[in-house]
């Protein structure tokens, strides 16, 4: 961190797009965190973020509490104004945190009073739904062309007890479509794991991504899956909730074999992340072979997650 300069994690209204983003006076994005063992809250207007407290043996369901944030570098000057717009110490007070990758930052923590009739925020994560993608949306160019809002990032995770397969019918693409044309999809399957990316797309993205994987039509079913992240340049993974599309069982087959140009989106995107060697090598041989037939749709029908 350069000299004079402290990395801030902010969670809620401060985030990039967010109304009170410039109250970060154009502080440099670290990128993207998570920080373990807090709640984040709905109040309305903006979201407060309390440290969780320890669950009994046995009564926690799902994954370990955390919250999805975005980490900054400000000046002793930013920091002070922060500290007036979160009223410290009556409503936050300001604590140095260590985050899920291990590095330190600055966080407001509210007072536990404060939200003890307010839900929480879906998936932690205010403005914002992390979604888990597996297939051609791995493809930097497509989800851009999908998502005008998604910034670029995306955070390797995977995902115990689902088998990859291209087992989901794809919609007919004009005359001479394969119908043996398929897409990827995810089935639970103990003992299989699953990798995949997590982006955090904003509420018109994510209503868009809906329509281009057929949600309202009946192909997939947004699901709730928690994934764990990588371990590389972390102390310790990390799990967390996320949405993905699942095939409904009517848009389902066995024996289906991706087009060439699909298979190539998803080829695009595995070369693009960070993913276990292991992992490319098996989605090439799946998606390897003779393709059908060469698809020119490429990014606005109804394609995988």
């Amino acid at each position: 961190m350069a000299s004079g300069l402290a990395s801030v994690f902010v969670y809620g209204t401060l985030k990039r797009g967010q109304s009170n983003h410039s109250w970060l006076g154009g502080a440099r994005f670290l990128g993207r965190r998570r920080l373990l063992g807090a709640q984040l809250h709905d109040l309305g207007p903006y979201p407060m973020a309390v440290m969780a407290q320890p669950a009994a043996a046995g009564d926690r369901q799902g994954p370990p509490p955390l919250i999805h944030g975005e980490l900054f570098a400000v000046s002793a000057a930013v920091l002070a104004g922060l500290d007036q717009l979160e009223n410290v110490p009556f409503d936050y007070t300001r604590h140095w945190l260590q985050l899920g990758d291990g590095t330190w930052a600055w966080v407001y923590v509210g007072r536990p009073e404060l939200v003890a009739a307010a839900p929480l925020v879906p998936f932690a994560d205010w403005g914002s739904t992390p979604i888990f993608s597996y297939g051609s949306n791995l493809c930097p160019d497509q989800l851009s062309a999908r998502c005008a809002g998604w910034d670029g990032s995306g955070l390797v995770t995977t995902l115990a007890g689902w088998r990859w397969s291209i087992h989901k019918i794809r919609l007919a693409q004009g005359p001479g479509a394969d119908p043996a044309d398929g897409a990827a999809g995810i089935q639970p399957e103990p003992g299989r794991n699953c990798w995949g990316v997590v982006h955090h797309l904003n509420p018109a993205d994510r209503r868009r991504l809906d329509a281009c994987e057929g949600v309202a039509i009946g192909h997939y079913r947004p699901h709730t899956v928690t994934v764990k992240t990588s371990t590389v340049n972390s102390p310790a993974a990390e799990y967390f909730e996320a949405s993905t599309y699942v095939p409904t069982a009517v848009w389902s087959a066995e024996g289906l074999r991706p087009s060439a140009d699909y298979a190539s989106r998803i080829l695009q995107g595995l070369a693009h992340w960070p993913f276990p060697a292991a992992w490319r090598l098996e989605l090439t041989e799946i998606l390897g072979g003779e393709p059908r037939h060469n698809d020119p749709g490429a990014f606005t029908s109804a394609h995988p997650a």
